[in-house]
Parts: structure tokens; C-alpha cells; sequence
């Protein structure tokens, strides 16, 4: 009974020794998940920073909602678009790109459109319409580097930042024309966006100025202003929450110098 015994407690302690190797194999494993993981965007001098972990690629694009999606939104993939680099080989690629305040998806787009993969690093998603998810990410009006705002136009022949959409547009109606003042049009501007801190509409008829017509929101959420405006056609945009975004629900559109489109408005 001894032996038998000591057998026993022989088996039992290599069985623990054997759950042991695992459960530290099992936490080196966590620790090295932990320290390879790459923090999330974030702000460093001159724009956003992204980095991705892709070792074995040989090109890494960054591709959303402010590049159009690498060109893929409105046409063909282009893979000059949100270029990373890998100069030291160690296989994180990185760019840093200075966005304007808003909200934006991405992803990374892995040799040039072989697969798109979301950022690990980054815990905030959004379904992609497509069994996927895609990045989310905000950037806060406090940033401190420079950046320009994007209109989609040339005015004054300064060349706007390039950009897609920055955020899901909400519904909102057309700009309807109302009754004549004299040669000028009433021309009426909603847009819903219950969740918004602020709405503007801008375009040919203002200078692109952000500030010149803001929208007021009513009790049902959505945001309205009333223009003059004179016989002619416009193209313009609304600007939620900092970011330039087309109307929705006007199917009339040009499409801007950088991919994207701005909404076309014909006062009669």
C-alpha cells in the first residue's frame, strides 16, 4: 500500500508540474501579446500617428473614411494613397496624418488590396457593412497641430486638405426653395443629427466660411436655416461638428478635387 501510495503522489505531482509548464507557458504568451501590442492612435507632432504590426508584408496602406478609402470609395484602389513605412524592418508600419476634428473609420490595407484588416491595437469598431468591422476613430477639437479643413473645392486658390467623409451622414431633406424676395431665393437647410454640438452649411453662395450660416436645431433634432439666396447654382457642403460632410439627401453632386463630392444646389 505504500508503494501504491507513493505511486499516486508521484502521478499527482507530475500531473501538477505539467499544469504548472502550461498555465506559465500560457501567461508568457499573454505577457508577450501584451508587450508586442501597439498603443492605439494617438496625437504626436504633426498629426495622427498609426502604427500597424505586419511583418510579413511587403506594403501597408492606411485607408478610410479621410483618404476616401485608398481611392476604392469613388473609384480604384490607389496604392500611393496613405502609403506607411517600415524604415528600421522591423515590421511596424507607421504614418502619421494630420486629420481634422472628427469621426473616422479605417482600416489597414495589407500588399497593395490582398486583405484589409482592422487595428488590433484599437478597441473601438463599427460594423463595415460587410461581416467585418472597421477602426473607429475620433480626433478631438484640442489637438494642437495644424491642419487644414477640408471643403472639397479650391477657394481663393488655396488648395484644401484632402478627405473623404468623416462621419455617417444623417438623414436630413433637400434644400427646398421657398417663396422670391425681390431677386433672392429663400432657401431652406435641414439636417438631422440629434447627437450633434453643432451644424453649419457652407458653399459658393458664403465663401466656403464655416462660420457664416450655422444651422439651429429644433426640439426634433434636426438643424435648420433659411438663406437668400440669387438665381444660380452652388455647390456646398454641411459642416458637422468640424467636419465637411455632402447632403445626403440631395442626389444632385459634383464631384470635388479629391475623390469625394459635394452637393449641387440649383436656385431658380
Amino acid at each position: 500500500m505504500r508503494t501504491a501510495s507513493n505511486g499516486v503522489r508521484t502521478f499527482l505531482l507530475l500531473v501538477g508540474i505539467a499544469a504548472l509548464g502550461m498555465s506559465l507557458a500560457s501567461c508568457a504568451a499573454v505577457l508577450d501579446s501584451i508587450e508586442d501590442r501597439l498603443p492605439p492612435p494617438h496625437e504626436v507632432d504633426g498629426g495622427i500617428l498609426f502604427r500597424h504590426n505586419a511583418p510579413s508584408a511587403y506594403q501597408v496602406n492606411l485607408a478610410g473614411e479621410f483618404n476616401n478609402w485608398a481611392g476604392t470609395a469613388t473609384g480604384r484602389y490607389d496604392p500611393e494613397i496613405g502609403l506607411m513605412t517600415d524604415s528600421d524592418g522591423d515590421g511596424v508600419w507607421t504614418i502619421v496624418e494630420p486629420l481634422p476634428p472628427g469621426r473616422y473609420q479605417y482600416k489597414f490595407v495589407i500588399d497593395a488590396g490582398v486583405r484589409w484588416e482592422e487595428d488590433q491595437s484599437n478597441a473601438d469598431t463599427v460594423d463595415d457593412g460587410y461581416g467585418g468591422f472597421n477602426s473607429l476613430l475620433v480626433v478631438p477639437p484640442t489637438v494642437q497641430y495644424e491642419y487644414e479643413v477640408f471643403t472639397g473645392t479650391v477657394v481663393e486658390g488655396e488648395t484644401a486638405a484632402k478627405a473623404a467623409r468623416a462621419i455617417e451622414p444623417a438623414e436630413a431633406s433637400e434644400p427646398r426653395i421657398g417663396s422670391r424676395t425681390g431677386e433672392a431665393v429663400e432657401v431652406s437647410f435641414e439636417y438631422a443629427a440629434p447627437d450633434a454640438g453643432g451644424v453649419t452649411v457652407a458653399g459658393e453662395f458664403n465663401g466656403w466660411d464655416p462660420a457664416a450660416a450655422p444651422l439651429v436645431q429644433g426640439d426634433d433634432g434636426i438643424w435648420r436655416v433659411t438663406l437668400e439666396l440669387a438665381p444660380g447654382t452652388y455647390e456646398y457642403k454641411f459642416v458637422v461638428d468640424d467636419v465637411w460632410v455632402a447632403d445626403p439627401a440631395n442626389p444632385e453632386s459634383v464631384p470635388d478635387p479629391y475623390g469625394g463630392e459635394n452637393s449641387l444646389l440649383t436656385v431658380e
